[in-house]
């Protein structure tokens, strides 16, 4: 196995591969393993170096051994490289490119599943999603299927759809969907049709309690009833709201800390709750946690941040408190009405900001701003805003993921297809931003807001760039967060591990670290609301009603498909017996009446 360097650039120094810190300066060994766009790596020799610097692990798989190096490109970006650069704010999905090599772009996932001595854990990156499926708790499966109607919608715009289609291609790492490369449709047209067909193969595979719902949603997929992915993602909300709600119950713990740093002689940056309030077993608006990092002349970062804390806080309080009753123990789920309750306080936090600047006739570099990153837990899912380029991680036990994506010159640069972003690193402006709270007025700032569905414990990691600048985050997440999955450690011990990370490693910034530890308990109970068709039409009255004669021929081909071997089986002994017995009669002799009288009580003996 090869040698790795040390992304240190004051270290440098070469690792074996199976370390997981580096001998030299205790920098944890980076690992990217790369997917080769369209098998190409068949065509390079396993276990050698290509370029000196990829290491062939398999004929799809490289590993870069010297990933302190900015990545090299081409001058030129073929057609089918361009939707990864404009699908790139999905990259919790879809590969970024990481570099070209020997005419072969080479394609970077996520937090690739690792061992303890730095191996794939699957050899080709992720499992498939149809290898997973059995396994997969019922809230985890409907979960899968939420997100593929979501990359759908995107998917389609850059005209990728056969991507879903193609063999092997939709995969899964741990409760998120992954699709490991791009397929351009060209001539084909995919449709939701063709998704049902696609989907099909896992009913019989399903949990029992969402069967009959995952069956009628695919029947109505084939029979061409769900028609937009709109339609689809709200039937599968309700599903989801019902299910989480009657068979799941969920615990979260909160802890914020913040710090000036070794460098600034004030703390810009902000948080709620406040610093070092433990906050245990909320739920609901009490699981509002926010980070702040200020920006401007003077203090006016400083006072941005804080009022951006302030209105948010208020703002959202006052709106769940008085309107409760629209998403909370509501019979229904509507998902929209709290991304409008969302967006409204961003807005309000916005123009309080955008007024004092106004008033002060400040402009452009005076001008204070901040970043805003925000998590609300509102029944079964986890709502998350930001704006600026503070981040906010997924933690669970298959690894590290970042949901947010940076309002930087950067990001921006890669959607417009100028440029890739491991490239744009190099680039001194890379992180300069393109949007902040307060810099103008609400409807010309674009905050994302977004929603996830827990199905498993995890913890969402919110930090302001003192923490996450040279991926900080991505080398220590194994050591200093994910042992909150396991009971290891405290909130506090690992909040305080974070810092002393941010300002021994980075120093360079204030430092704000939010953590939310979400616990997840299947409950086993008896409940009265079940999760059927029939009670999804009493929310969702025009819900398609799908032919069910299609189910019988589905049923008997899964019986034969499930009992084949045992039929097989049966087939073999009964001929066995047969034979056994057409040699018994043969060898009888006619003087032998005996043999004739009674030929059924020797097989039933």
């Amino acid at each position: 196995m090869s040698h790795i360097h040390c992304i240190n650039p004051q270290c440098n120094a070469t690792n074996s591969v199976d370390e997981s810190i580096c001998q030299e300066c205790n920098t944890p060994t980076t690992r990217r393993y790369l997917w080769v766009m369209d098998g190409e790596a068949q065509c390079f020799e396993i276990q050698t170096l290509i370029d000196d610097r990829f290491y062939v692990i398999n004929d799809k798989v490289v590993l870069d051994t010297k990933p302190q190096k900015i990545p090299t490109f081409g001058d030129d970006i073929p057609s089918e490289i361009i939707p990864y650069q404009r699908l790139f704010t999905q990259k919790l999905h879809l590969p970024q490119v990481y570099s070209a090599i020997a005419n072969t772009w080479l394609l970077e996932h996520q937090s690739t599943p690792i061992n303890d001595s730095g191996e794939l854990i699957y050899p080709h990156i992720f499992p498939t999603l149809s290898s997973s499926w059995a396994e997969a708790s019922p809230l985890r499966q409907l979960n899968w299927l939420w997100q593929i109607g979501q990359l759908w919608y995107y998917l389609k715009k850059q005209k990728v759809l056969s991507s879903f289609l193609a063999q092997d291609n939709l995969r899964v790492d741990g409760g998120i969907i992954k699709i490991m490369e791009l397929s351009p449709d060209n001539h084909n047209k995919p449709s939701l049709q063709d998704l049902g067909n696609l989907l099909e193969p896992l009913i019989k595979n399903s949990q029992e309690i969402i069967q009959e719902v995952l069956t009628n949603i695919i029947l109505s997929l084939q029979q061409k009833l769900i028609t937009s992915t709109g339609e689809l993602i709200k039937i599968l909300d309700q599903a989801l709201f019902i299910l989480g709600e009657e068979y799941y119950q969920r615990k979260y713990h909160i802890l914020t800390t913040t710090d000036p740093g070794k460098k600034r002689g004030n703390n810009e940056d902000a948080c709620y709750p406040s610093p070092l309030e433990l906050k245990e077993n909320v739920s609901g608006i009490n699981t509002l946690t926010i980070i702040c990092d200020g920006l401007g002349g003077q203090k006016g970062g400083e006072i941005a941040s804080n009022l951006a804390i302030t209105t948010l806080e208020q703002e959202l309080t006052q709106i769940y408190q008085k309107q409760l009753k629209d998403t909370l123990y509501s019979k229904n789920w509507t998902p929209l009405i709290d991304k409008e309750k969302i967006l409204s306080a961003l807005s309000e936090a916005n123009d309080q900001i955008t007024e004092i600047n106004n008033a002060q006739g400040s402009k452009d570099r005076d001008r204070m701003g901040t970043t805003v990153v925000l998590t609300l837990a509102l029944d079964h899912e986890i709502y998350f805003g930001h704006v600026g380029d503070s981040r906010i991680y997924l933690i669970t036990s298959q690894g590290c993921h970042q949901l947010t994506v940076d309002d930087d010159l950067a990001s921006r640069e890669v959607r417009l297809g100028y440029s890739f972003y491991r490239e744009m690193t190099s680039n001194p402006q890379a992180g300069a931003l393109i949007q902040a709270l307060g810099t103008d007025y609400a409807k010309n700032i674009r905050p994302h807001i977004k929603r996830i569905i827990p199905d498993e414990d995890c913890v969402l990691l919110l930090c302001s760039d003192g923490l996450s600048d040279f991926e900080r985050v991505e080398q220590y997440w194994r050591q200093e967060v994910l042992p909150i999955l396991g009971e290891e450690v405290s909130l506090s011990e690992s909040i305080a591990h974070l810092l002393d990370i941010a300002l021994t490693k980075n120093g360079h910034d204030n430092v704000t670290i939010g953590l939310v530890h979400c616990q997840i308990l299947r409950v086993d109970a008896q409940k009265q609301r079940g999760l059927s068709w029939a009670t999804l039409r009493e929310v969702l009255p025009d819900l398609p009603q799908p032919d069910l004669s299609a189910v019988t021929v589905m049923k008997k081909n899964d019986f034969f498909e499930r009992y084949k071997y045992s039929i097989a089986f049966l087939l073999v002994v009964v001929g066995i017996i047969l034979g056994i017995l057409y040699q018994s009669k043969s060898s009888d002799s006619p003087s032998n009446p005996s043999s004739l009288d009674l030929p059924y009580h020797g097989l039933s003996a």
